[in-house]
């Protein structure tokens, strides 16, 4: 193998490969990355067995060939090049060579013979616009689980409708959060055991990563099939995942009608944020924030006497009323409500209330108009039980 390219893709495409290299990988060769010449220049992938990632960059073959070498020192090397530096790799039969300038790298070849094969790249079952489509997962992996020993609840439900209709749904049993979008499907669905496998359960965290990473102003190829889900964009960069096994919580019927509501409480998002933030400054993170509305004011309150107090107020409007609980309309947990909050894309958030013990439904709102592509459903705390939630 020899070959010359700038520093610059170089750099980039190690970049977006080291994504998959594994923290602490259980053998030596999957913390490499593997370089092999292609007809379009050098490919570059990386698998640690959960996930993997393929990219190239353009450059001039003088001789085909492929080496893994160490993923981490490969990346430290690139990223010290100057970007416009020309940079010769070449393989010889223990090393290989990076030539930039005056600089000369040497680094050793790790078993290219016991580096597993990528799992084959499924066919595209529908495309998006790629910045749209990461903004939509952004807002549903607010409300993904982190604990791991329940895998259930650290990964995005993914439903494809026949009609386009992509519902994307996450959860850590005390707050959902569901985004409805508009993909083009390919009309090319895998089947499972027979079935049309419409409904995938993708881990989120690798998801925001992944479509944060795919990013731009460019089409985004999403497809699954024997237990593989693949984002790509043609002829660049693909990333690929297991999909996770068990049964997601069916959460449609959780979810209350907004005609149901006792109460609508519309705030503006970014000072109800702001507000929140500083009345929690006086509580610890179990603890919570108490909301209630008076006239075209929400009040927010966090604390007691016997400790730190905090009160603040937004702007609102308000129609209906509760019985309250404990002199509030609600309490959440602080953190909770603004990841809410935040994921939002209105400038005001509509509170759906039907008492103050059930969930509450939030809704973006702009003018006239509610944003009921992005709901999300957060469980209240109870103030006369322990800090946790309801």
């Amino acid at each position: 193998m020899k070959l010359r390219l700038f520093a610059a893709p170089l750099t980039e495409a190690v970049a977006h490969v080291a994504r998959a290299l594994p923290t602490r990988p259980p053998v030596p060769v999957l913390a490499g990355i593997l370089l092999a010449t292609g007809p379009n220049g050098l490919h570059l992938s990386a698998f640690d067995y959960e996930s993997c990632a393929t990219t190239s960059a353009v450059a001039e073959i003088a001789d085909d060939g492929s080496a893994l070498v160490s993923g981490r020192l490969l990346g430290d090397i690139a990223k010290a090049l100057p970007k416009n530096a020309e940079v010769d790799l070449e393989l010889t039969d223990t090393r290989l060579l990076v030539r930039a300038g005056s600089a000369r790298f040497e680094l050793p070849l790790l078993p290219i013979d016991e580096y597993p094969a990528l799992p084959a790249t499924p066919d595209t079952v529908f495309t998006a616009h790629a910045d749209e489509f990461a903004d939509a997962v952004a807002q549903v992996v607010v409300a993904a689980g982190t604990d791991d020993t329940l895998p259930v609840l650290t990964g995005v439900l993914l439903t494809l409708d026949d009609d386009g209709r992509l519902t994307m749904a996450a959860t850590d049993r005390y707050r959902f959060a569901v985004r409805e979008t508009l993909v083009r499907p390919t009309g090319t669905v895998p089947t499972d055991d027979g079935q049309p496998a419409t409904t995938v359960l993708v881990p989120a965290k690798w998801l925001a990563d992944a479509t944060k990473a795919l990013a731009g102003d460019h089409p985004l190829h999403a497809g699954w099939s024997g237990g593989q889900f693949t984002l790509s964009v043609p002829g660049r960069h693909t990333i690929g995942t297991r999909l996770l096994a068990g049964e997601f919580p069916k959460f449609r019927a959780l979810f209350p009608a907004p005609a149901d509501a006792k109460m609508v409480i519309t705030v503006p998002v970014d000072e109800t944020i702001a507000a929140l933030k500083r009345v929690a400054l006086v509580i610890d993170t179990k603890r919570p924030v108490r909301l209630t509305a008076e006239d075209d004011q929400l009040s927010l309150t966090a604390g007691d006497d016997d400790s730190a107090f905090a009160l603040d107020r937004v702007p609102c409007h308000t129609t209906g009323s509760l019985e309250r609980k404990e002199g509030c309309d609600a309490a959440f947990k602080p953190s909770y409500l603004i990841d809410a909050l935040q994921a939002l894309t209105e400038p005001e958030a509509r509170l759906y209330l039907t008492t103050p013990h059930k969930p509450a439904l939030i809704f973006g709102h702009a003018g006239d108009s509610a944003d009921i592509g992005y709901e999300h459903l957060l469980m209240p705390i109870r103030l006369n039980a322990a800090t946790t939630p309801a």
